[in-house]
């Protein structure tokens, strides 16, 4: 006769987390995410979780873009920055002095048609484009990397959540371009040791990289990682940060580098 305990008895199951509202989900994710992260994983599956905070981020993002470029000053930085480069054109022989005068009613009038579609278009698809991106990294690491068991749809979900801190660092940048006048304002190092930065400048692009809330919303995506995967956070943050560390340096190299390769 066996009198052992059967392997799967309700002593021995994990704990299922109590569900909870998807507003409270959304606030949670700021100050427990595990927690949040622990229930999605054993929850049915939930459009919402990656829906709404989708939803919110593209109004974020509109009306950030409107309240930029709304300000004087930024819009007469990205002018100059458009003239700088007309400059460059003139000085390589790409085109005379003349001919750029000629054509600027036209270049403007393009010009402000694209700003007011980029103003439109861009926050959807960044929002959109965020999250799904992540999901993907966060299941191609989990699954075949950290042997986790999990659908890519749970890290659809955990990246939507996730997303509620990346529209809290688009509201702190939005909110600093606006208060110092210029579009490279953010809450990073080269803020507070930099005053006139220069993105084809590296040292200047290493500082801007170094960036507080960023580095806050690495680590939750790093725990819904963790969370979903059943790795350690130690793990699930080394392939987080390391990834981006990777992407945001080939971007920073390519900024400063292609330029100069192409003449500019």
């Amino acid at each position: 006769m066996n009198d052992s305990a059967p392997l799967d008895s309700p002593d021995d199951a994990p704990p299922i987390p109590d569900s909870t509202s998807l507003s409270a989900r959304m606030l949670n994710v700021f100050a427990t995410p595990a927690d949040v992260f622990d229930e999605v994983k054993v929850s049915p599956p939930r459009t919402a979780n990656w829906l709404v905070p989708t939803l919110l981020a593209t109004l974020v993002g509109w009306i950030g873009a409107w309240l930029v470029l709304q300000q004087e000053a930024i819009t007469q930085q990205i002018s100059d920055l458009q003239e700088a480069q007309y400059q460059k054109m003139i000085e390589q022989g790409r085109m005379t002095r003349e001919q750029l005068e000629a054509q600027r009613p036209t270049i403007e009038k393009f010009g402000k048609i694209m700003r007011q579609a980029a103003m439109f278009a861009a926050p959807p698809l960044a929002a959109v484009g965020l999250v799904f991106w992540w999901a993907l990294i966060t299941f191609l690491v989990g699954r075949y990397a950290l042997g986790g068991e999990f659908t890519y749809m749970k890290a659809v979900e955990v990246s939507g959540l996730s997303g509620m801190l990346a529209i809290l660092e688009s509201v702190i940048k939005t909110l600093m371009m606006v208060a110092f006048g210029s579009v490279y304002a953010g809450p990073n190092l080269a803020m507070l040791l930099v005053k006139d930065f220069d993105p084809a400048n590296l040292s200047h692009g290493l500082m801007a990289a170094v960036d507080v809330v960023a580095f806050w919303v690495l680590a939750v995506r790093a725990i819904g990682l963790s969370r979903l995967s059943g790795a350690t956070f130690a793990k699930s943050a080394a392939w987080v940060f390391g990834l981006w560390l990777l992407w945001t340096g080939l971007w920073i190299v390519a900024g400063h580098f292609l330029p100069r390769l192409f003449g500019g």
